[in-house]
């Protein structure tokens, strides 16, 4: 997670105490305990960090339905049954139906095209494991009659931090990010964040001219805990320190959310939040820089570490070229402004220490 330019003492300085600013006016926001509440039931859970157990789902009235996700003004119960279980591959109006839950309840499984694929696949990952409480591992992606009957009663989602305007959660133990506005559910969305592996590739990293060049990269795999705020943003492609990311809005030096064409139901980036391409199109619009980021990691309260930094990647030392700098124009992307250093930080496809070390130009395909 390297980082380029502002780089000096006095930059270094401005810039921490930004961040320090930014984390003890997140520490000053009320701590409100995350809860899905059955209507009427008194229970809430302590706990943080450990998703709900179905016993414990309740409803999501029709005022929380975000109208910029949801197609339908309502959240009546669906006229159609199911009498057997939807998959990936599954099509007709059932699937419809699916899809048109699924939006209403703050879950963007694509358009409503008839058609079960990987879009829908991962809005109903991201349905078992944050109403249903289903451990990441265990995800299956099909939804039965007794999903589906779950999925037409009322849920009311409380966020876990009560704040005024726009801020993400971020939670890593289930990989699932949920964006409130208002503190009002907006979207929910599967994620695949940091996989915790040292890693070490060649890539090539698109360079502010409109070059290329080509760099020996390790690093470790880690999104750590902590409040944080969106900085900056790219708009389109960027091939940067290890792989492409898609439309990227960074919120931790060179941790960003982003789009990626790979989203497993693990993690699996270099730290990024990878998010699916069809969310990746709108999500940067959702957001502006300084709405509050609380990445939540199973162990501690994010205001206990604060704007905590991630682990910085750092030259291969084994690395070797057989290359000189190309100079092969690379489109420019878009970026807004930003007081933050910026950043050259990305991620590729996880690779470990003790894989060997390629001496050609690699160009990552997967993003973060």
């Amino acid at each position: 997670m390297t980082r380029t330019g502002g780089n000096g003492p006095a930059d270094r300085a401005v810039y921490s105490r930004r961040r320090f600013v930014v984390a003890a006016s997140a520490a000053a926001v009320g701590v409100v305990p995350y809860v899905l509440l059955r209507k009427g039931s008194a229970r809430s859970d302590a706990s943080l960090d450990t998703p709900q157990s179905s016993a414990d789902t309740g409803r999501i009235d029709a005022a929380g339905a975000p109208a910029e996700v949801g197609a339908a003004s309502t959240l009546e119960p669906s006229p159609i049954t199911f009498d057997h279980a939807l998959g990936r591959g599954s099509a007709g109006s059932k699937v419809v139906a699916l899809q048109d839950r699924l939006r209403q309840l703050a879950f963007d499984p694509g358009p409503s095209d008839a058609q079960f694929g990987p879009a829908t696949e991962r809005a109903v990952w991201a349905y078992e494991k944050f109403i249903l409480g289903v451990e990441r591992e265990e995800v299956t992606g099909v939804v039965t009659p007794g999903m589906w009957l779950e999925m037409n009663r009322k849920i009311e989602v409380r966020p876990r931090r009560e704040n005024v305007g726009t801020h993400l959660e971020v939670l890593l133990p289930p990989q699932v990010a949920v964006l409130y506005i208002d503190s009002v559910v907006r979207l929910i969305m599967h994620i695949s964040t940091g996989s915790g592996d040292e890693w070490c590739d060649v890539v090539v990293v698109d360079d502010e001219d409109g070059t290329q060049h080509e760099e020996g990269i390790c690093g470790v795999a880690v999104t750590p805990g902590g409040v944080f705020h969106f900085e900056r943003r790219v708009v389109g492609w960027r091939n940067s320190k290890l792989g492409r990311l898609y439309n990227p809005v960074y919120f931790n030096y060179g941790i960003a959310v982003h789009g990626a064409t790979n989203v497993p139901a693990f993690p699996a980036s270099k730290g990024c939040v990878r998010i699916p391409m069809h969310i990746a199109e709108y999500f940067p619009s959702l957001v502006k820089d300084g709405d509050l980021v609380y990445v939540f990691d199973g162990r501690e309260q994010p205001e206990t570490y604060g704007a905590q930094v991630p682990v910085f990647d750092y030259p291969d030392p084994d690395y070797t070229t057989t290359t000189t700098t190309t100079t092969t124009s690379a489109p420019t992307p878009a970026t807004t402004a930003s007081t933050a250093p910026v950043t050259t930080h990305a991620h590729g496809p996880t690779t470990s220490l003790d894989v060997v070390r390629s001496s050609t130009t690699v160009a990552s395909t997967v993003g973060g």
